[in-house]
């Protein structure tokens, strides 16, 4: 059993956000203090955000999740093409939140393996409920958490390629670019290749 919540990691934080990543990354690359860093995101509100609680809740988020990346993939993020930035940042969310990589490694390429066409509308629930005894930190989270990671998870799927979109649920291959795989590589993280790539 595992009630470590460093498998979930931040899940419930949102998908992607593309967008506000390419800007905290361009950020981190000038190495901020914590008091530039607290103007930029909150007086300056370069996130664009509602409120500056929102805007503080995105920015921890997203730092955290590129800080598993480094400076090289940061520069991707925040000059790059959008195929490279949505592959780095879901990299970046599969490292903070090892339950993405195993649900598409467990639910997602097994789906392919049978050529099946669709992520079904349970596939997530069914991923907790088979999981929850492993970890039972999954019954800490109330249904509605569960539900938005569940929500979150589909979004980021989709933003970087593996559905044609959340509410269709197609599933279609994904080819990882080359800037990508060097990142990996750079990481120590290769092993994550043949899973990313539906090949394991």
């Amino acid at each position: 059993m595992n009630n470590d919540k460093t498998w979930i990691g931040d899940l419930l934080g949102g998908p992607l956000m593309s967008k506000e990543s390419r800007i905290i990354a361009e950020l981190m690359l000038t190495a901020p203090d914590e008091n530039i860093w607290q103007h930029q995101i909150v007086s300056q509100n370069i996130l664009q955000a509602s409120s500056s609680n929102t805007a503080k809740r995105y920015a921890t988020t997203i730092r955290l999740r590129l800080m598993m990346l480094d400076k090289g993939a940061w520069k991707l993020i925040s000059e790059g093409s959008e195929r490279e930035r949505v592959q780095l940042l879901f990299i970046a969310l599969m490292l903070h939140s090892p339950i993405v990589k195993d649900f598409l490694a467990e639910t997602v390429n097994d789906l392919r393996r049978q050529f099946k066409e669709k992520l079904p509308n349970d596939s997530w629930n069914e991923f907790v409920a088979n999981h929850i005894r492993q970890y039972p930190v999954l019954s800490r989270y109330s249904d509605s958490s569960i539900t938005k990671m569940g929500n979150n998870l589909v979004k980021a799927l989709a933003e970087v390629g593996y559905l044609d979109t959340p509410r269709r649920r197609n599933l279609q291959p994904l080819f990882l670019l080359p800037e990508t795989k060097e990142v990996l590589q750079r990481l120590g993280q290769q092993d994550l290749i043949p899973i990313l790539e539906g090949k394991r």
